[in-house]
C-alpha cells in the first residue's frame, strides 16, 4: 500500500492532512491529485496489536535509530531490556532476523538511508567532508516526490549541525552526509525527545508531520552511553508512550520501525558484509544481529524472514512507490509483513 501527502506550497518541512473523519487527504500520485478519505478510530488506538482494519494507508514512516546492542542483549532470556524484550516484542511487531550493513556506526545510518553506504564511512565519520555522499538518498527521494522529510536530531544545538558536540554526534545524523538544499529548514533539533513539547511533538500534535522522518535519540540515551542498553530501552518506552496519544498515530497513518545500528560480537570487523544472508544465517556474523521493532497499530507478532538495514530503505521507497535505492532493490521489503 501506499500514500503520499501533497506539498502545500509553503516550505518543505510544512505538511497537512485532514482533521477530522468527514475530511479528505489529498494524494500526489502520477502527477495528479486525488481525494482520499481518513477515517479516524472511534476509540483509543494501542500502541500495537488493535483488533480493527487500518482506516487506510500508511502515510508516514519514522525510523528511530538505536546504538551497538546485538540481538540476544535486547531479546531473549539474557535481555536487559525490558520494555522491548517485554512489551514491545509481544504486542507490536518483532523482526527476529535482522541485520545490520556493516560496521561501524556511521556507515549503518548512511546504508539505511541511501540504500548503500560510502567506503569511507565504516572507519568512521570524524567530519562530514570525509563521509559526504552525491548519490540519492531517502532525504532527497522524497523531496523529489513532492512528500518532504525531517529529522529530529535530539541535543542538537542548530538545525543542520555538522559539529559533533556531546551528547549530539553527526555520524548519527544522517542528513548532513547527502546534499540536501533544505537541510536547515528540516533537520531540526529536539532538546527532548520524551517531552511533550519541541517540533516533533508539534508535528505529530498538528498533523504537519511529513513523509518520512529520521529520530535520533543523544548519545546519553540511544544506548551507546554510560546509561547502556538500560537507558535506551528506558527512553523508548517514554517516547512511544508519548508518541502513541498523538493525533497522527492516532489517525492510524503513522508506522515506526525501530532498529539498532549494529551489534558486538566476536566476528566484529570494520567494513564487514553484514548483509550476507548466508553468513548470518549460519550465525557467522552474531554481531550484525540486531533487534527490530514495526510499531503500527495493526502490527503484532515475530517474522522471522531475512531483513536488514536495506529493507528499511526499500520498504520506505515501497510505500511511497519511489524507485529502490541501490542496495534496496535486492532486499525483503517490510510491506507485507507485520499489517504494512
Amino acid at each position: 500500500m501506499s500514500g503520499l501527502i501533497c506539498r502545500t506550497g509553503r516550505k518543505p518541512s510544512q505538511y497537512w492532512v485532514a482533521a477530522s473523519a468527514a475530511a479528505t487527504i489529498l494524494i500526489a500520485a502520477g502527477g495528479g491529485v486525488a481525494a482520499a478519505p481518513v477515517a479516524h478510530a472511534a476509540t483509543q488506538l494501542s500502541l500495537c496489536s488493535n483488533a480493527a482494519s487500518p482506516p487506510g494507508p500508511v502515510r508516514h514512516v519514522m525510523v528511530v535509530m538505536l546504538e551497538n546492542q546485538p540481538y540476544t542483549n535486547v531479546i531473549g532470556p539474557g535481555s536487559k531490556a525490558p520494555y522491548e524484550n517485554g512489551y514491545l516484542a509481544s504486542h507490536c511487531g518483532l523482526a527476529t532476523n535482522m541485520y545490520g550493513a556493516t560496521h561501524t556506526s556511521a556507515a549503518n545510518y548512511l546504508a539505511l538511508t541511501g540504500g548503500q553506504f560510502p567506503a569511507s564511512s565504516p572507519p568512521g565519520c570524524g567530519s562530514v567532508s570525509a563521509c559526504a555522499s552525491s548519490a540519492a538518498s531517502l532525504f532527497s527521494q522524497v523531496d523529489t516526490a513532492g512528500l518532504g522529510w525531517a529529522s529530529y536530531e535530539e541535543s542538537m544545538a542548530t538545525p543542520c549541525d555538522k559539529h559533533t558536540a556531546s551528547p549530539y554526534k553527526i555520524g548519527h545524523n544522517p542528513a548532513l552526509f547527502y546534499p540536501l538544499s533544505d537541510c536547515t529548514a528540516d533537520d531540526l533539533p529536539d532538546p527532548s525527545l520524551t517531552a511533550a513539547s519541541g517540533p516533533l511533538w508539534a508535528a505529530l500534535t498538528g498533523r504537519t508531520l511529513p513523509a518520512f522522518t529520521f529520530v535520533t535519540p543523544n548519545l546519553k540515551n540511544d544506548g551507546e552511553g554510560s546509561g547502556g542498553l538500560g537507558a535506551a530501552d528506558s527512553w523508548l518506552q517514554a517516547f512511544l508512550t508519548l508518541v502513541a496519544t498523538t493525533a497522527t498515530y492516532q489517525d492510524g497513518t503513522l508506522a515506526i520501525l525501530v532498529t539498532y545500528d549494529e551489534g558486538t560480537g566476536s566476528d566484529y570487523a570494520v567494513g564487514e558484509n553484514c548483509a550476507d544472508r548466508s553468513a548470518d544465517l549460519a550465525g557467522k556474523q552474531p554481531s550484525c544481529h540486531i533487534a527490530a521493532f514495526v510499531v503500527y497499530p495493526w502490527a503484532a507478532g515475530t517474522d522471522s524472514t531475512f531483513f536488514t538495514h536495506y529493507s528499511i530503505t526499500r520498504t520506505t521507497d515501497d510505500l511511497f512507490k519511489m524507485p529502490e535505492l541501490f542496495n534496496a532493490a535486492s532486499a525483503n521489503t517490510l510491506v507485507g509483513h507485520f499489517g504494512l
